[in-house]
């Protein structure tokens, strides 16, 4: 590369990591990252594509703004959610819009007797993680993160979540063992 392209080249990453939300690059002593993940407001519950084990512990770093509900720039928030609470949220005593993360440990279809329509059950117990979060998993299942409010069909934008895992110890993480 030549040396103007190589400094024209140096001032753009430079212009674009001042313009990116900063964000811790590293999980805390003893943690590997995993995988970063977008959470869309809209959607209930993002699936991070991750099977948990009992025992095993996380740590969560997360970033961005979300909108509960679409084009009311009163209703913004960041992963901690607004300074709002309700008897309709998953977690009451939480912030409205706070990012919350599950276990889901079981998927059920069930059957309406009189319709016979089917719809699924997922069951799982949901946990507070704002911009920074921990997990010791207490049942094993898939983890999954969501927002902290009844209605998401009239949210709008998502959180960044860094997701890291605790090393075991001896031997490095994702080996066999």
């Amino acid at each position: 590369m030549r040396p103007r392209a190589l400094f024209l080249a140096a001032g753009i990453l430079a212009a674009l990591g001042a313009a990116l939300p900063s964000m811790p690059q590293d999980g805390p002593p003893g943690f590997e990252f995993v995988k970063r993940i977008f959470v869309a407001a809209g959607t209930p519950w993002s699936d991070t594509r991750l099977d948990v084990k009992e025992g095993e512990e996380f740590y969560f770093q997360a970033s961005g703004t979300i909108s509960l509900q679409k084009d009311n720039p009163v209703a913004s928030c960041g992963p901690e959610g607004m300074d709002l609470r309700t008897m309709r949220q998953p977690l009451t005593d939480r912030n409205l819009g706070a990012l919350l993360g599950r276990v889901r440990e079981k998927v059920e279809v069930v059957e309406d007797k009189q319709t016979k329509e089917t719809f699924t059950r997922e069951y799982g117990e949901a946990f507070y993680v704002g911009s920074e979060g921990w997990l010791t998993v207490m049942v094993a299942g898939r983890l999954q993160f969501g927002v902290n409010d009844n209605l998401s069909t009239d949210n709008d934008g998502g959180f960044e979540v860094r997701i890291f895992k605790k090393k075991a110890a001896g031997r490095p993480l994702g080996s066999a063992g």
